[in-house]
């Protein structure tokens, strides 16, 4: 009887949560879609985009639902914007949300290419079970080394967002590989990292300094101007942290990796804050 009770009680505030939350996403959505920065196909986007959303999202802030939207709608930005530099014929059959979350961007990527087989990588369980029930998408469980990762199958797109902003450099490189090990003959990835904003921040230690204490941030922009890459642990949170990478250091690793080019580079390209680059066999 007790357990009963306690169940009847998640499930009514969960769903209760969900009512708020969606109430939220949908006045968001209509005030992204009376903005002239929104384009007739981004208010379209907006139009079929999914609002259900986890209540263990940590991307989601209660309120601010008008920044996870415009997250998602940038996504997309910075994938049109290297597709602009690929093929007429090219054609994007297979999609690839790598560390993708609970799915922020991932549900427009639904929209966008809805013909598209789609799949999502995490590390969190639950979020890869709510993506598959509620966004109706494929998934595979990732990995802490990359190398480790067992799928055979290659995307034509593979989105990465804000991953490399938490990883060093070894772990960098073997991202880069696993994406170019899964890439189609013609395929692309797109993904971010922090740049020159963030060492701004970091250096000036005022806007943003990411969680992080003073002497770790003096050693990630220590270490982005003498090596060009940075990086430097959360408190307590080995193997995690906050990198930074110049542009010239992040394409001197991609080319030691394979026959892959630069298609898209674009300075604090993705909200407003991390850096974007496309890269394509």
């Amino acid at each position: 009887m007790k357990d009963d009770i306690i169940r009847a009680v998640y499930y009514w505030l969960r769903d209760f949560f969900w009512i708020i939350i969606k109430r939220d996403l949908k006045k968001s959505k209509n005030i992204l879609q009376s903005s002239p920065d929104i384009t007739s196909e981004e208010k379209t986007l907006l139009d079929n985009v999914s609002l259900k959303i986890n209540l263990r999202d940590t991307m989601y802030v209660g309120g601010q639902g008008k920044q996870y939207l415009s997250v998602g709608i940038s996504a997309i930005r910075c994938i049109q914007e290297a597709l602009k530099n690929k093929s007429n014929d090219f054609k994007v059959n297979s999609v690839l949300d790598f560390a993708g979350g609970s799915g922020r961007v991932l549900r427009f990527l639904k929209v966008k290419f809805p013909n598209a087989d789609i799949y999502i990588s995490e590390l969190d369980k639950n979020a890869l079970k709510f993506c598959n029930k509620h966004l109706n998408v494929k998934s595979f469980i990732s990995k802490i080394h990359f190398n480790e990762i067992k799928n055979p199958q290659k995307f034509d797109l593979i989105w990465c967002g804000s991953l490399f902003t938490h990883i060093d450099e070894q772990h960098a490189i073997e991202l880069l590989k696993f994406f170019y090990e899964h890439l189609s003959d013609k395929g692309m990835c797109v993904f971010t990292t922090h740049g020159t904003l963030s060492i701004k921040w970091l250096e000036e230690g005022k806007k943003n300094t990411y969680g992080i204490p003073v002497a770790s941030q003096q050693k990630i922009v220590k270490e982005y101007f003498s090596n060009g890459y940075g990086y430097a642990d959360y408190p307590n949170e080995p193997g995690y942290g906050i990198s930074a990478v110049t542009h010239h250091r992040l394409t001197e690793i991609a080319k030691s990796i394979g026959n892959w080019n630069e298609i898209l580079f674009c300075e604090h390209g993705w909200d407003n804050h991390q850096d974007v680059y496309g890269f394509s066999k």
